[in-house]
């Protein structure tokens, strides 16, 4: 098991790194668009998915009781997001925030699943 100081690194590198990737994702849903990529209908679905996984499992791996705060935390996010998009040309799509949605589940188990098994002796 961790030490003490371990686990503040750890929990810190996790909520930096958290904070980055909402970052990361506030620029890429609002300023970039993927509109003539020539990908299949259902891409940008996926990478909200994909996005929202990334920003969440930091935390779920490293906070016991993560999806307390995490999933309304990134779920209010994600939807403050497609609230603002039209004002940056951008369409708003519920289906965006359930693929959010999705992703931060995901992360939520995996990083439990993560969490159970660093802990096994």
């Amino acid at each position: 098991m961790a030490r003490t100081g371990q686990k503040t690194r750890l929990r810190w590198a996790a909520d930096v790194s958290m904070v980055m990737i909402a970052i990361a994702i506030m620029f890429l849903t609002l300023f970039y668009t993927s509109s003539g990529t020539g990908g299949p209908p259902w891409a940008d679905k996926a990478f909200h998915g994909i996005a929202f996984f990334a920003l969440v499992l930091p935390g779920a791996v490293v906070h016991r009781w993560a999806f307390l705060w995490l999933v309304p935390t990134a779920t209010l996010f994600g939807a403050l997001i497609e609230i603002v998009q039209p004002y940056f040309g951008r369409s708003r799509e519920i289906e965006d925030l359930y693929a959010d949605i999705a992703g931060i589940l995901g992360a939520i188990v995996v990083g439990t699943l993560i969490r159970m098994w660093r802990k096994r002796p």
